[in-house]
């Protein structure tokens, strides 16, 4: 997402003050994570995302929150939660520009063997985009059974 050309709607998305006045702390520490990131998989490149090394955004944040419990900092010294906001702040980029192109995000379409498998849609709406969060069906649990009076 580009910033808006109009000047109101350009003031109407303060993004120095929010990066500045609402997390700074925060903000450096995800920014320590980048650099740390880039190091241990772009050794001598200049600060940027590798996407194609870096694809399982939500999985990998969950885990790091979880990890959060047990010990605030990884064994590299970096902040599991700052590791995970990084994560879920990858995972957002994609989905805004998947809308902003009008394609849907790789979502997954079945489960076998404990592997998910994705598809991308090239003729996906914005509609779309939002039923993608459905849930995947479990493939071991059991189909509930209906109830006297229910609806489906």
């Amino acid at each position: 997402m580009a910033l808006p050309t109009d000047r109101d709607a350009r003031k109407a998305i303060p993004v120095y003050d929010f990066l500045t006045g609402y997390f700074p702390d925060a903000f450096v520490e995800v920014v320590r994570v980048a650099v740390a990131g880039n190091q241990q998989h772009n050794p001598g490149e200049r600060l940027h995302w590798a996407r194609h090394k870096s694809t399982d955004q939500l999985n990998t944040a969950l885990r790091h929150m979880m990890d959060h419990a047990v010990a605030p900092l990884d064994t590299d010294g970096c902040w599991h939660l700052a590791k995970a906001i990084w994560r879920l702040s990858a995972e957002l980029q994609l989905r805004l520009e998947a809308v902003e192109v009008d394609i849907e995000p790789p979502i997954v379409m079945e489960l076998a063997h404990g592997k998910a498998f994705f598809s991308r849609s090239q003729s996906a709406s914005r509609k779309s985009v939002r039923t993608a969060r459905r849930p995947v069906p479990n493939p071991r649990r059991k189909p509930r059974a209906k109830r006297k009076g229910s609806r489906k």
